[in-house]
């Protein structure tokens, strides 16, 4: 048991002792060698133990040599610790000291490109004249070298015949685009719920923007289902913003619809008499109070001033 006792307790304080050692030089940045020092101590320290145990067994007659022999097994277990570790040690001492100097590679390391970002040109202008205005905010145009065809204006909605402004709005197509030599975009989008035409930006001669222009006097409407290129919806939608606030054309107060007022429910008169609570039940008066139209004693048989309960 004595023997229990002392190997527990050996096993016990090589392993602090090796954790302790390990801290100290983990602070330093070189722990391994103190870690691998105390496992080594932890497998020795039992097996020096046994031996000093065998020598106190076989020389049981004379123990005051026993404790001599279990002392030096342990101090060989500690000198063992302290080599382990002292190799590491002188390791690290080898290293030289100070910054280190990385050495250029022999050959440089491949270059990292980064791609550049891929801007889709914009949309070609094709010089075209505008040879007629057609309804439902179409126009017929001839490119160059080409046959006429029939395009449609981007997203603009022209009033309807027989609508406030509908005149006035023909009028600003007609003045403005008939026979003008414009530049024709496609491509910039499409609206849902129209007819399959190409849709187009038309710009003037003098640079203006066809749709923005019309917006912008009050000529037309944004078209609510247009799903063009961002800067032009951006360009249409403050255009159109823009004659909200002016007051022109569709937005002006001629064009402001009228709102009647509603006319006053009739007025339902109720027979001031009842001839039983049958009839004052199917007209939904049932009960009536003292004071109600249609209420009478006759009515209130128990006088409580309710009638028909």
């Amino acid at each position: 048991m004595v023997f229990g006792i002392v190997h527990l307790v050996g096993v016990v304080a090589t392993v602090v002792m090796s954790v302790l050692l390990w801290q100290q030089r983990a602070r330093q940045g070189r722990a391994w060698p103190w870690l691998m020092a105390g496992l080594v101590a932890a497998v020795f320290w039992p097996l020096t133990l046994w031996l000093a145990v065998a020598a106190y067994w076989h020389r049981q007659g004379d123990s005051k040599r026993a404790p001599l022999i279990a002392g030096a097994c342990a101090l060989a277990a500690v000198i063992a610790l302290l080599a382990v570790g002292g190799l590491g040690e002188a390791d690290r001492r080898a290293q030289p000291a100070g910054p280190q100097v990385l050495r250029e590679p022999s050959s440089p390391p491949p270059l990292v490109v980064t791609p550049e970002p891929v801007i889709a040109p914009p949309p070609p202008q094709v010089p075209a004249l505008v040879q007629e205005v057609l309804g439902d905010d179409r126009v017929l145009i001839r490119l160059d070298g080409q046959q006429p065809q029939v395009v449609r204006i981007a997203g603009v909605q022209a009033p309807v015949a027989g609508e406030c402004w509908s005149a006035e709005s023909r009028e600003f197509a007609e003045r403005t685009l008939r026979g003008a030599a414009v530049k024709a975009v496609f491509g910039v989008g499409w609206s849902s719920g129209r007819s399959p035409e190409p849709e187009v930006s038309l710009l003037l001669p003098d640079g203006a923007e066809y749709s923005s222009l019309a917006l912008q006097q009050g000529a037309a409407r944004l078209y609510p289902q247009s799903f063009l290129a961002d800067g032009l919806t951006s360009e249409l939608t403050q255009a159109e913003a823009t004659a909200k606030a002016a007051g022109r054309g569709l937005w002006s107060e001629g064009c402001r619809p009228v709102v009647q007022p509603a006319p006053p429910a009739p007025e339902v008169a109720l027979p001031a008499y009842y001839a039983s609570c049958a009839d004052a039940r199917a007209a939904g008066v049932a009960p009536l109070r003292r004071g109600d139209t249609g209420y009478s004693s006759k009515l209130d048989s128990d006088g409580d001033g309710v009638a028909c309960e």
